[in-house]
């Protein structure tokens, strides 16, 4: 994923902060940069164009793509070679067309329609210059619902387009005036950035971006480390087997056909076969629940080796060890785990 920082001139993030976020997101591999030529809390005018110069300047250097946020009003000014124009409301298809057809634009996700799309496409746009990008909402319990953002995903991805979406930083300097966090879901509002991110990318989001400016190199490395690909969950691990131990730490795909209680990785028993050894069964055998990540013990004959994590209420059963426990706070990404998909465990 190209994910991405954002950086913001003429508030109050320092300007030698601002130019050392960027060297150290490059060397992390973020991509993308995002920036915005309208924000009203900006107090000075003359340093917010002196700041954003800078911004611009030293992001093109280390070689991202820069997204900049513009209006119908204020577009014109910033047709600069090399930048993303993310198209805030009250652009038409024909002139988003347009624009298109000479660099490189964004939609704005969370507002688009079908009947919109309809007509841009209709207008044979450049589509290879066309992405989308989320809104992000600094004012709680206004972000997008889970559900909207999936619809809106989906038709977007019907169309052939990309779609980013904001994280807040949780535990970095949120941006003013209100310092809720720069987050495009709700949901993910009071999340870590971590968890926040991990959530977006089983939602099928294609790049991620870091919405407050001034995160923490904890919340840099867990969003540089986002895969779409597979969902890591974060786990205490209960069992003391090595054995078990070793199978965990490696990277699992679900099953293509979905049972109903559990989801069952492919890999558990041939890592067996290869780790060698048996697992022996762990007693007393207890009730296995939402979050339990079992493995089957040597009790299960050729079904030893199996991982499933459970996602109902189940009774104990001798030849099955409970080995993990997925966080609490993290059991509600399970869902989100795709027939086939790769997943993980990171044991905390």
């Amino acid at each position: 994923m190209e994910n991405g920082i954002s950086i913001y001139a003429g508030l109050d993030y320092d300007s030698a902060e601002n130019l050392s976020l960027i060297e150290t997101a490059a060397a992390l591999g973020f991509k993308r940069l995002f920036t915005s030529a309208q924000i009203p809390e900006a107090s000075n005018a003359e340093n917010f164009f002196d700041d954003l110069t800078d911004i611009l300047t030293t992001a093109v250097t280390y070689g991202f793509e820069i997204i900049l946020d513009v209006n119908v009003d204020n577009f014109a000014q910033y047709n600069i070679d090399g930048i993303t124009l993310r198209l805030d409301d009250g652009f038409t298809p024909k002139k988003v067309a347009e624009i298109s057809r000479r660099r490189k634009v964004q939609l704005n996700a969370s507002t688009i329609t079908e009947k919109f799309l309809d007509e841009l496409i209709d207008l044979k746009p450049n589509r290879k210059n066309i992405s989308a990008l989320h809104n992000f909402y600094p004012h709680p319990w206004t972000g997008l619902d889970t559900y909207f953002l999936d619809n809106q995903n989906r038709l977007l991805h019907d169309a052939g387009i990309e779609v980013g979406a904001f994280v807040q930083s949780k535990d970095g300097k949120r941006r003013l005036p209100l310092r809720e966090g720069l987050t495009t879901l709700e949901d993910c509002r009071n999340f870590t950035t971590d968890l926040s991110a991990r959530f977006l990318a089983a939602l099928g989001v294609d790049f991620i971006i870091i919405g407050d400016g001034a995160p923490t190199q904890e919340e840099l490395q867990a969003v540089a480390a986002i895969d779409s690909d597979e969902i890591i969950f974060h786990a205490q691990l209960l069992s003391n087997d090595l054995t078990s131990a070793e199978i965990l730490s490696r990277k699992f795909t679900r099953r293509a056909d979905v049972a109903k209680s559990v989801i069952r990785a492919v890999e558990g028993r041939q890592y067996l076969k290869e780790v060698g050894g048996k697992i022996p069964p762990e007693e007393p055998a207890i009730e296995r629940s939402f979050g339990d990540v079992t493995i089957d013990n040597e009790n299960f004959g050729r079904y030893a080796g199996e991982v499933q994590i459970i996602q109902d209420v189940l009774p104990a059963d001798g030849r099955v060890n409970i080995a993990a426990h997925i966080l609490d706070e993290e059991i509600f990404l399970t869902g989100y785990l795709k027939p086939s998909q790769k997943f993980s465990f990171k044991f905390v």
